[in-house]
């Protein structure tokens, strides 16, 4: 059959490509409902990559956070017109001792191969994850909160001290997530979030207390540190972090910058700190991501929040506009996807 796929061949343009797709016999065809643009969505977009990235990637379909209803399932496994939760990562290749998400050669869906903007998708049944009760908008971030699951997974592994007092630091989509996560699950944790815009940060009426980065109290104590903020003030929020977190806590790394850091070793060493990199997550993750989801009144009360606008989109011409909108909202574009 033939469908349509719509491709960022250069910096903000995009174009339409038709393309043969083969539906397998263990695989759906499943539309797009929900898109969520994400930050790394933004780079490519942009062009805030480094030319010779964008050069290795484009043509590439952009939006790696999705949601979509079964159009097609020859096996009769998931009924059609059943919602489902789409999994960006292709888990093609296991190594030992190596989670799918940080394996290579395991491709990862808009980054190096095409992601959700096209008319359908043909999907192995590891590809998508069913909802399960009242369908909402607010699964298409489950990617999203699926990032923090793996990052927690890695965070209680290595943590050897107490968990009471957490600081967040950033005030964007990531750090609401992150601080969201903390407190469904940690629900007698004091959480603590550090950013530099006042609008941003008073969403986050579920943590403890937030705090702007230049008026930040003497001898505040913090058991460990999630940083958010990436791009070239990654370094700064780093550098505070190493200054305020307890000795042997640990630094979990989330936001991702185009450039390298300076990181002060002295004060890791000194203290004992270990610093976590996250990064993406496998579908496990994305499985406890809607478990959450689905469980949790407090989880789907602030994820509506966290939507900035909602836009349709019948055509490139409004996909152009959702790109455009969303550099200029706080937190997330929703894309209803109607073409």
């Amino acid at each position: 059959m033939i469908g349509r796929i719509y491709r960022l061949m250069d910096t903000k343009r995009i174009e339409m490509i038709q393309r043969e797709v083969n539906l397998g016999l263990n695989e759906i065809l499943a539309k797009p409902d929900f898109l969520s643009i994400c930050a790394a969505d933004q780079r490519y977009y942009f062009g805030r990559r480094r030319r010779e990235v964008l050069n290795k990637k484009l043509p590439m379909a952009l939006i790696h956070e999705a949601t979509a209803t079964v159009l097609y399932d020859k096996n009769g496994k998931l009924p059609v017109g059943s919602k489902v939760v789409l999994v960006p990562l292709i888990e093609e290749n296991q190594a030992d001792g190596l989670k799918a998400n940080y394996n290579p050669q395991n491709p990862f869906m808009s980054s190096g191969v095409d992601g959700f903007m096209r008319d359908f998708v043909a999907t192995a049944y590891s590809g998508v994850i069913p909802v399960a009760g009242d369908y909402s908008v607010v699964y298409v971030f489950c990617e999203m909160i699926s990032v923090v699951f793996n990052a927690l997974e890695a965070f209680e592994k290595s943590r050897v001290t107490k968990n009471e007092t957490v600081g967040v630091w950033g005030d964007g989509s990531m750090s609401y997530v992150v601080s969201l996560v903390l407190r469904c699950l940690y629900p007698d944790m004091k959480i603590l979030v550090f950013g530099k815009t006042q609008r941003k940060m008073q969403r986050f009426s579920f943590v403890n207390k937030t705090y702007n980065i230049d008026k930040v109290p003497q001898n505040l104590h913090i058991d460990h540190c999630f940083e958010c903020v990436g791009e070239k003030n990654s370094e700064a929020a780093i550098k505070q972090i190493l200054k305020m977190i307890a000795p042997q806590g640990c630094v979990s790394l989330l936001g991702v910058s185009e450039e390298a850091v300076v990181i002060n070793t002295r004060t890791v060493l000194d203290k004992g700190l270990k610093l976590i990199g996250s990064s993406r997550s496998d579908a496990k993750d994305m499985k406890k991501a809607m478990e959450l989801i689905q469980s949790s009144d407090v989880c789907r009360k602030y994820l509506e929040i966290l939507i900035s606008e909602k836009i349709k989109v019948k055509n490139e011409k409004d996909m152009v506009h959702a790109f455009e909108q969303s550099s200029l909202n706080d937190f997330k574009t929703v894309i209803k996807w109607e073409i």
